[in-house]
């Protein structure tokens, strides 16, 4: 059996940055790496419900695939359409358990995830509020990590999954008319949610004594982590700016894989400012798999 469609449909290279979300969030709110039993079932969770997510969403997109995706694992019959709703719910039931493994208030955010996946598959995408639920998705991959914390890490880190939940509005905006040519009130629209997220997210950086159990050895500036923001903000930034002034699809989804796989060294950044460099490079190592899988398999 052939495995390139079947990774095809839950876009692997984006499931790394799934699990980027909840490992941030754990080592953000003073998680430690050496307590796996704790941070793993959300970071399995995070993973197989993103997945299930895509899954879904090629399949309510079948029709549409047929006409401008023809290439796509369904639509060229790679992968039966039964076969993607099985793997999809299995895939939900494994992150909710996963999840409750962890606990039950990480099931409770792991159960309100799965609800905004499947509404924004089954049909709240194709409105206005689609970008904004799909932001929320990811917010909430981000709170999944922090739900084994007093308060979810308190203000500082709700700051964080604020900001992954805005920056991704954005990106999401820039893919809406992926397709199509000449459309740039979106991606400029989305451009500038992405600064603010960008914004947030450094302003989070900054002031790190604001989460729980700072790290006593930081710096009164983290270069490091303010360097990495800064890096990958322009990155993301030259991509959008060029979908903005030429929309195209080769343009626009090179902006969404950018802004997209850029998440996890967002995530570098941030946990740099605020933890040890170990962390960060515990995160940092998830672009390993994400960017070797995104040379074969198309993440948007």
């Amino acid at each position: 059996m052939r495995l390139k469609p079947y990774f095809q449909l839950v876009r692997l290279p984006n499931v790394f940055t799934a699990a980027a979300d909840s490992l941030s969030g754990w080592l953000l709110v003073g998680g430690l790496l050496v307590d796996a039993g704790s941070w793993l079932p959300l970071v399995v969770a995070s993973m197989a419900i993103y997945a299930a997510g895509i899954a879904l969403n090629d399949v309510f997109d079948l029709e549409l695939d047929r006409a401008e995706r023809p290439g796509r694992p369904l639509p060229a019959g790679k992968v039966s359409g039964a076969f993607a709703v099985g793997m999809a719910v299995a895939l939900l039931v494994l992150g909710l358990a996963s999840a409750g493994v962890a606990g039950a208030r990480s099931a409770m955010v792991a159960g309100a995830l799965i609800a905004c996946v499947v509404s924004y598959d089954a049909g709240v995408r194709r409105t206005v509020f689609g970008p904004e639920l799909m932001g929320l998705c990811r917010g909430l991959n981000v709170l999944l990590g922090m739900s084994l914390a007093p308060d979810f890490g308190g203000p500082a880190a709700w700051a964080v999954a604020a900001a992954m939940t805005v920056f991704i509005v954005g990106v999401t905006w820039i893919s809406r008319f992926e397709t199509e040519v000449g459309r740039r009130a979106a991606p400029a629209a989305g451009m500038i949610l992405q600064v603010t997220g960008m914004i947030a997210l450094f302003g989070a950086g900054l002031s790190a004594g604001a989460f729980p159990s700072p790290w006593p050895d930081r710096p009164a500036f983290p270069v490091l982590g303010v360097v990495i923001l800064a890096v990958v903000s322009s990155r993301i930034l030259w991509a959008s700016a060029r979908a903005v002034s030429d929309p195209r699809p080769e343009t626009l989804q090179k902006a969404v894989k950018t802004g997209v796989l850029s998440l996890i060294w967002l995530h570098v950044g941030v946990v740099a400012c605020v933890r040890e460099p170990t962390s960060a490079l515990a995160v940092a190592a998830l672009w390993i798999p994400a960017s070797l899988a995104a040379r074969w398999i198309y993440s948007t």
